[in-house]
């Protein structure tokens, strides 16, 4: 049995503007470097501490990944397969002025990400191959795995681990809350089931 959460980053200036980040590089903010006890704590109530915890090369992930490496004392594996999507001409965009701009095309892609692809952005497809990839290795080696990722990076993991269709419309329908985190554990024919929803950690 294999335990996987997925842990949404702390917070940024953008997510307290309810901007788009994708694949920008920004700094947690004061609120994103108080919310990581949180996610700490809400990690140590697993029934398995932890044995990895994997996330990509920007800093959102990065410095929560390493907080939450340091309560455990492990080394954070970062890759660039694990990098957030990069959404090209939307990044840094407010989701309410998207949503105005180009409203069926926003909710379109929120509802199936993978029918739609931003301008100058990552196609659905190439990340999920990539992700695809980048899980092979840590889901065959690791009990407990925590995985750092923005949305709509985090989404992404979870369709893959459960093969439900990527469904958006939570992560960018409101404003923004606490990071949550989604917990999977696999099953005995190697499919992974949601032990939690998006508010709950067990």
């Amino acid at each position: 049995m294999t335990i996987v959460a997925v842990v949404r980053p702390g917070w940024t200036d953008f997510d307290e503007q309810h901007r788009l980040i994708g694949s920008l590089d920004l700094p947690l903010n004061s609120r994103g470097e108080a919310q990581l006890a949180t996610l700490i704590e809400r990690l140590k109530a697993l029934p398995n501490p932890p044995d990895a915890i994997v996330c990509g090369t920007v800093q959102p992930a990065k410095r929560t990944a390493a907080a939450i490496a340091e309560a455990f004392d492990l080394t954070v594996r970062e890759s660039e397969e694990f990098a957030n999507l990069d959404l090209g001409l939307w990044q840094s965009s407010t989701i309410e002025d998207i949503g105005r701009r180009m409203s069926r095309i926003f909710h379109q892609w929120q509802e199936a990400p993978e029918t739609v692809c931003p301008s100058e952005g990552e196609p659905w497809e190439v990340a999920v191959t990539r992700v695809q990839r980048a899980l092979k290795k840590p889901l065959r080696k690791f009990d407990a795995l925590v995985i750092v990722a923005s949305e709509p990076l985090a989404s992404l993991v979870s369709s893959l681990l459960t093969g439900e269709p990527p469904d958006l419309t939570t992560a960018f329908s409101e404003e923004p809350r606490d990071p949550i985190i989604e917990v999977f554990e696999s099953s005995r024919d190697g499919e992974y089931i949601r032990q939690s929803n998006a508010d709950e950690t067990t």
